[in-house]
């Protein structure tokens, strides 16, 4: 057969099938569309059904990538939303290309030392078989239970696609549960029989996006995934494993939080149900903004939950630009409540190994001695003090690294507004010398000008005379305001 129009009623099914098949394998018919205009001669019946069903599978595995395992029965959620359904034959569709999917969320998973456990291992192929099987055949497995597509991006990256956010991150937490020692115990059997060393516990780091109705998942042509959904998993996957290079890390949109808590199915058998979300506020990613989550689950970070309220208190006077004192006193209610809430062994550890006293109270004495400081109009040492702070709170194991950046970015902007301010005070003592100090202190103090060791301190006992220094603390911080911005950055 040369032709479908050569089609008669004694032709065989099967040379109809590989007449199509050819047609399909030679790029002629890409879609259903096209197959079933081409296919229109055959007569309707079981029969046809039968040879376009067989027909489509191929179409699928040449020319849907990504999508090439889903159909309207195994994946009827992800179908529904990816796929245009053919009404004269529901087995089949065409997949939407170059569209906005709004319904749709991309998961992008990494394994922490993957790649040193391959080298380590090298010689070992028992071992390395049994982390391929796992990545290649256990998750797909665990995924496709939750309706979710995936695929192994390269060695340790692994893409999930879902049509709900719960569906994509319930998929995210049980790799992560699978990955851990307990639940390797079975898989591993195949190893323990051959007497082998424990597999490894590995930790895994994560990013969801989707959910926004203009932003468009691209399905190219070879069916592969492209758009700012994929960008922006990818993003928040790399910001996720920056900050948590060794524990578990998974990172979310904005978007994807709304739909996460506005979901009304609750199944108290899904891990989803045990975990919060913490606001890390605004991230730059290139130029573009996104207000990112950090989810929240297991113990070992649920200490976080008890400064959530003061973190984004914060995140308001930030965006309010109050540098005049209420980021000041917001930073340090927040430094308060995370000390206050730090589980023990992060302090004393810490402490037990510094020369500097890095205990919770030694904190907490420090943080009070910064605000009256501040309130006292002495901000030069106030912030001083914050600095040393934040330098001292970096030393800690395993606290809140969104935190430290915003601590960390709030004294840097301080510390410019402290710059601005001692030049306004200086002005003042130039121009005013004799309001500030007596006849005998004014001639020292014109002397010691000439000697820049020794005026320098006599200059910061002027400062401290200064009429309104808050008043020009303010001025100066009203001034700065439009300038200062926090702005926690990632590079990916």
């Amino acid at each position: 057969m040369n032709d479908i129009a050569e089609y008669k009623a004694t032709t065989s099914p099967y040379e109809v099938l590989v007449h199509l098949d050819d047609r399909i394998t030679s790029g002629e018919l890409t879609t259903f569309e096209a197959l079933k205009q081409y296919a229109a001669p055959l007569p309707a019946g079981p029969r046809t059904n039968t040879i376009l069903r067989k027909a489509f599978d191929l179409q699928r595995k040449l020319y849907w990538g990504f999508f090439k395992g889903i159909g309207p029965d195994t994946y009827p959620k992800v179908w529904n939303q990816v796929v245009v359904g053919d009404r004269d034959y529901p087995f089949a569709g065409d997949l939407k290309r170059y569209n906005n999917i709004s319904d749709i969320y991309m998961g992008l998973i990494d394994i922490h030392g993957y790649t040193r456990f391959c080298h380590k291992n090298r010689s070992n192929m028992s071992m390395l078989d049994t982390l391929d099987h796992m990545i290649q055949e256990d998750v797909p497995q665990i995924a496709a239970g939750l309706g979710v597509v995936t695929r192994r991006a390269r060695g340790d990256e692994i893409l999930l696609l879902g049509a709900s956010a719960e569906d994509v991150l319930e998929t995210v937490l049980r790799i992560m549960d699978y990955f851990s020692k307990g639940a390797r115990v079975a898989e591993s059997a195949r190893l323990k029989a051959k007497a082998e060393a424990p597999f490894p516990e590995f930790q895994i780091s994560a990013g969801i996006a989707g959910g926004q109705k203009y932003t468009p998942l691209v399905i190219t042509r070879d069916g592969d995934l492209s758009g700012d959904i994929v960008n922006t998993a990818a993003r928040l996957q790399a910001r996720a494993d920056k900050i948590s290079p060794e524990r578990n890390k998974i990172l979310i949109t904005t978007q994807a939080h709304q739909k996460l808590m506005s979901r009304s199915d609750k199944n108290a058998r899904r891990l989803i149900e045990d975990v919060k979300f913490f606001n890390t506020g605004s991230i730059e990613f290139k130029g573009i903004s996104l207000t990112v989550y950090d989810v929240i689950f297991g113990d070992q970070d649920s200490y976080r939950m008890t400064y959530r309220e003061s973190m984004e208190i914060l995140y308001e006077s930030l965006e309010q630009g109050m540098w005049k004192s209420r980021i000041f006193e917001d930073a340090m209610a927040l430094f308060s409540r995370i000390i206050t809430n730090l589980p023990d062994h992060i302090c004393a550890g810490a402490a037990a190994s510094a020369t500097r006293d890095l205990s919770k109270s030694g904190f907490l004495v420090r943080i009070k001695n910064a605000l009256e400081l501040f309130r006292a109009e002495n901000f030069e040492k106030a912030i001083v003090e914050l600095g040393g702070l934040v330098d001292d709170f970096a030393l800690l194991r395993d606290v809140d690294d969104f935190a430290l950046e915003y601590l960390r970015s709030i004294h840097d902007n301080y510390e410019q507004l402290l710059d601005s301010f001692i030049r306004n005070l200086d002005r003042e003592i130039e121009d005013r010398p004799e309001a500030l100090f007596a006849p005998t202190e004014l001639q020292s103090f014109t002397t010691l000008r000439k000697h820049a060791d020794m005026f320098g301190k006599a200059m910061d006992v002027a400062r401290t005379r200064v009429r309104g220094r808050k008043a020009i603390w303010y001025r100066v911080a009203d001034e700065a305001a439009p300038a200062l911005t926090v702005s926690i950055q990632s590079k990916k």
